[in-house]
């Protein structure tokens, strides 16, 4: 899975800049205090780290991924700053029992392949009334819509191996889900919400071209079709967004179900 993410820079371009846009309402939801000790499972290229050392610029952030080139590019992006990265992976945290008085993890719990261990983990590392709270993309509902137009119009091209991909990343992404694995890690007051934003692009090749470099679900989805059903998918696209009209800007909706609860004191 790791590798699936491993080119950082064509990361950004996909969805780091979405992650941009969600990690301010991520936190506002999260209630994360200055003066702590923080942490970011699945740390990606740093888009809930970057937000969180604006707002808590006196707190001690760690951020860990899987992914080394992740990592590597974090170090590069935050040198210099009180932010300190480690390559590990989220189902067996490399950290002392209540280490950190948050826990947190942005649009990664989807990934995972076996998410209540992550909490789990993410509960341990956490001190008593500490916060632990995550989000996903709402890839099930469609809240995610470019996304959703991807896929729907992929499987037109080809059923079988669109919807087959489209399946990996729904885990932990429908309403209800990770309020109910909070509730099973057995955190405190745990609620779940939605948050929403616009995705704007400048035009389609703004839109498109970021699912062409081999990155996420998308790129490798791409990566495996031929130069004609590339096309093909490409042309398609762009008629459901633009309805056969010139270039322009357009928004896209986007939506994320977000958990927060509490460590037992």
């Amino acid at each position: 899975m790791a590798e699936m993410f491993a080119k950082a820079e064509a990361y950004e371009g996909l969805m780091g800049r979405w992650s941009m846009r969600l990690a301010p309402l991520f936190l506002d939801f999260a209630q994360v205090r200055g003066g702590a000790r923080i942490l970011d499972v699945g740390c990606g290229t740093g888009s809930l780290v970057h937000t969180l050392a604006r707002r808590a610029s006196d707190s001690e952030i760690i951020g860990i991924d899987p992914s080394q080139p992740a990592i590597d590019y974090c170090r590069d992006r935050f040198a210099g700053m009180r932010v300190g990265f480690d390559c590990g992976n989220g189902m067996s945290l490399p950290y002392e029992d209540n280490a950190f008085d948050h826990s947190l993890s942005l649009l990664v719990f989807q990934f995972i392949p076996q998410p209540e261990r992550a909490s789990r983990e993410m509960r341990r590392v956490t001190q008593p009334g500490g916060t632990v709270a995550a989000c996903t993309w709402d890839s099930v509902g469609g809240g995610l819509e470019m996304s959703a137009i991807f896929w729907q119009e992929a499987a037109i091209l080809d059923p079988a191996g669109a919807e087959a991909r489209a399946e990996r990343p729904r885990l932990c992404s429908s309403r209800g889900a990770l309020e109910a694995l909070w509730q099973d890690t057995g955190l405190e007051h745990s609620v779940e919400v939605a948050l929403e934003f616009r995705a704007e692009f400048r035009d389609f090749d703004d839109y498109w071209l970021p699912f062409t470099k081999g990155v996420g679900p998308f790129g490798v989805y791409v990566d495996s079709l031929s130069p004609e059903h590339r096309d093909a998918l490409r042309d398609r696209l762009r008629r459901r967004i633009l309805s056969n009209g010139q270039d322009r800007p357009f928004s896209l909706n986007a939506r994320a179900w977000a958990v927060r609860g509490f460590v037992p004191a």
